[in-house]
């Protein structure tokens, strides 16, 4: 991986087995297109895009066919209805009737549905075209974005169909992310601060420091802030391409909570990063009945994440339903789930050994710290 060193804008190389791609971040990183565009044979592009972007699409039409691109247009509704067989059955009756083939591009203009959902196209599709990620969510350009996962939804989970298939190029331009709300921009938050947990204690008091800055859109701060999420994303996939021996784990911690909340809320209440934020919070509570982490640490911690205001916890909720949908996690190997737990700030553990009765006590603690 090789990094740039400007602040307003930086480039990240990714090798992971044997593709090796470019990632673009920064205000106007659109315009830097152009290099990748002129090295490729095909010039016909296919956006898939969420529907609601006007203006990101005219800027990336705007972009290809300024390097003399044909472009077809795919505009489709955005969100976790988005990620089923019969929602995009017909993209691929679209691509099939305006002739695509495998020197076509496809483009993933949205959020993370539309990443995973044409991600997942272009891997099928013909049994594999190239596709380039344009993520316009902060969420998915510090995460999603990167490592090649793509998926679709079941009625038993979130993302149990998928594969794994790399882009040929991600661009993260920071001017899509003036059109976010307020409780985007925190599921973004949420993510980049799993980043600073997980990996870097310098990096999670930079956060810390700079929230306001991040939120606010202030250039500099967050090209850093997305620049150094990315980083640490591309050191753990580059090692484990798959998600098999276990390096690439450590990047789902909060999210086997965070997965079962969307869905046994059927992915109506919580933006999948706000989820996230309660899933490290009970990852938290976990570690500590585990006695991986102290108590002082993880009101240390908690304290940071309790002061995103994200919906509250469905409270009314049956824990049995809960526990099951958190069985149907993808990190379940032989029958258990292998949590990924914290010893501290940068430090994780992988346990699994965890009973129901940990689980129940935890989200008892993680409870009770909410009522105080």
């Amino acid at each position: 991986m090789k990094k740039s060193s400007s602040i307003s804008f930086k480039t990240l190389k990714v090798s992971i087995g044997l593709y090796t791609h470019e990632v673009y971040i920064g205000h106007d990183a659109l315009a830097h297109i152009g290099r990748w565009l002129l090295q490729q044979p095909s010039k016909r592009a296919f956006i898939i895009a969420d529907q609601k972007l006007i203006h990101a699409r005219k800027l990336l039409i705007r972009a290809l066919k300024r390097s003399h691109w044909e472009v077809h247009e795919m505009p489709v509704h955005a969100g976790e209805e988005l990620k089923n067989f019969n929602t995009i059955y017909p993209l691929y009756g679209d691509l099939l009737r305006e002739k695509a083939n495998r020197d076509s591009v496809l483009f993933a203009l949205g959020g993370g549905t539309i990443g995973d959902a044409c991600g997942f196209i272009a891997s099928t599709y013909l049994r594999g075209i190239r596709w380039i990620g344009v993520p316009t969510t902060l969420l998915a350009q510090v995460d999603s974005s990167l490592g090649g996962k793509t998926g679709i939804n079941h009625s038993e989970g979130k993302n149990l169909i998928g594969t794994f298939y790399q882009p040929s190029l991600v661009i993260c331009d920071t001017r899509f992310l003036k059109t976010l709300g307020r409780r985007e921009m925190l599921s973004g938050f949420g993510e980049m601060i799993k980043y600073g947990v997980i990996f870097d204690p310098n990096f999670f008091k930079f956060l810390e420091k700079n929230q306001s800055h991040i939120l606010s859109l202030k250039p500099s701060v967050l090209v850093q802030a997305i620049h150094k999420c990315l980083y640490w994303k591309a050191r753990a996939i580059s090692k484990d391409e798959f998600d098999r021996t276990g390096i690439r784990e450590v990047l789902n911690f909060g999210h086997t909570f965070g997965h079962a909340l969307e869905s046994i809320t059927q992915y109506t209440r919580f933006q999948h990063g706000e989820a996230v934020i309660w899933g490290m919070r009970f990852a938290l509570a976990l570690s500590v009945v585990r006695k991986k982490l102290s108590i002082k640490r993880q009101l240390e911690i908690d304290s940071i994440l309790s002061r995103l205001p994200v919906p509250p916890l469905p409270l009314d909720s049956s824990l049995i339903e809960l526990f099951k949908f958190m069985k149907m996690d993808k990190k379940v190997r032989h029958g258990k789930i292998h949590y990924v737990l914290l010893k501290d700030v940068g430090r994780t553990i992988t346990d699994s050994d965890v009973t129901y009765d940990d689980l129940v006590d935890s989200y008892q603690l993680l409870t009770k710290r909410v009522t105080l």
